[in-house]
């Protein structure tokens, strides 16, 4: 009798694990996610590799090896997406085999490398957090970019013209870059609270002055690369530059003190929120304006404080990757980080981090999908696919809650459909 009721415990116990599992949640929401995406990034292999095509035109005559086929080169493809974005198994083995700091930093260099997922994730981190404080007052700060490089240019101002020694001259960049990203999304807070104009408009096309500023910007005397007519600046002095804390035990790891610096941003942010009165006020605004004028909550200190804000920190990025990572400015500066931030605000679900964890799974995309190029010759825009697959599926979970029929999935639908970023 003990016996029957164990076994029924047991498979009560495995009945209850599996209904907890279908009820839907943000964590296995992204789960899913990116199983969607694996999936459909899967079928654009198959239609971007001829060998593949060819072997499934003639399908019914050798089913066996076509999918065989097919199986192997997708898996191979994603486990070089993962060895090129974590760790490498063929480094690791031979690390273990022969331990040695070069193996070592063979080893880390997926991840810390220069074009390594924590180095790329790095500023992107602290570009998330900016304009996850602009979304969850509810405003939609869409000149990140602008701001990234309008505090990059102020750091290098200060980094090549002030002359002090690192403990001192570091801080100072800090508060240049915060300032130029502050000063430029303040502009179009200011705008937006005393003239009713939309952030997105205004922002965007700061962003677009900026970007067609940088290059004029980068040919004035005393910035431009002396000798060179290349567009690049001046090389950030090394008292200006941000330490490798790796670098005894490889040249090529480039984690600096700025991953230090992101990783005490998602501590400030979560405490201001959480924690700041400021951080409840900018809450209640993006959450219910009406609410907040009613509680005597001042909505146009609001939204220009909250952009300020989140300026201020996507120009603290700018700063991260000037003086942490290029040591430089060129037409480029920057990259995509304005633009990347905004989807990962999105799949951090503005939550410090949320933002944290999925700059680092662009991070992974971006340098697994170069050495999924490099080892399998397919497009490195395939990793950008599982992106943008993600930011999809987490932008509409009901979608997946719908896919997959998990159980309690009614407040993303109305959530998502009524509740906007925030």
């Amino acid at each position: 009798m003990s016996e029957v009721s164990t076994k029924k415990s047991a498979s009560q116990q495995v009945l209850a694990f599996l209904l907890r599992m279908r009820q839907a949640n943000m964590a296995l929401i992204l789960l899913l996610s990116l199983f969607v995406a694996l999936v459909f990034a899967g079928f654009l292999i198959i239609l971007t590799t001829p060998e593949l095509l060819t072997s499934w035109e003639s399908f019914f005559s050798h089913m066996g090896a076509t999918i065989a086929l097919t199986w192997n080169t997708i898996t191979y493809a994603y486990v070089q997406l993962f060895e090129g974005a974590v760790v490498n198994f063929h480094d690791l083995r031979v690390l273990i085999d022969n331990p040695s700091m070069a193996n070592l930093a063979t080893v880390l260099n997926p991840l810390f490398g220069p074009s390594g997922t924590v180095t790329y994730a790095t500023p992107l981190i602290v570009a998330g957090l900016g304009l996850a404080i602009g979304f969850q007052s509810g405003l939609f700060d869409i000149g990140g970019q602008g701001q990234v490089i309008g505090g990059g240019a102020l750091c290098l101002i200060v980094a090549i013209s002030v002359h002090l020694p690192a403990i001192l001259l570091v801080p100072l960049e800090i508060i240049a870059a915060m300032a130029g990203g502050a000063l430029l999304a303040a502009f179009a807070g200011v705008l937006k609270a005393y003239t009713g104009a939309h952030e997105v408009i205004t922002t965007m096309m700061t962003s677009r002055i900026i970007g067609f500023l940088l290059p004029w910007f980068l040919t004035l005397t005393f910035i431009a690369r002396p000798g060179f007519a290349d567009g690049a600046s001046k090389a950030i002095p090394p008292a200006g530059q941000l330490p490798f804390l790796l670098s005894g035990i490889g040249s090529n790891l480039q984690l600096s003190l700025g991953f230090v610096f992101a990783v005490a941003s998602v501590f400030a942010v979560q405490w201001f929120f959480n924690r700041s009165k400021l951080g409840f006020q900018l809450k209640m605004v993006g959450q219910s304006p009406e609410a907040a004028r009613t509680a005597g909550i001042n909505s146009k200190r609001a939204i220009v404080v909250s952009l300020s804000l989140a300026g201020a920190m996507l120009g603290f990025a700018g700063m991260i990757e000037l003086t942490g990572i290029d040591h430089f400015m060129s037409p480029n500066f920057g990259g995509s980080y304005g633009i990347d931030a905004i989807a990962v605000a999105l799949i951090g679900r503005n939550k410090p981090w949320g933002v944290f964890a999925a700059a680092l799974f662009f991070g992974a995309m971006q340098s697994g999908g170069l050495a999924m190029q490099s080892a399998t010759q397919l497009q490195p825009s395939l990793a950008l696919v599982i992106q943008a697959v993600v930011a999809f599926c987490v932008a509409t979970p009901f979608l997946v809650v719908d896919i997959f029929k998990l159980k309690n999935g009614e407040r993303y639908a109305t959530s998502t459909a009524a509740g906007g970023w925030a």
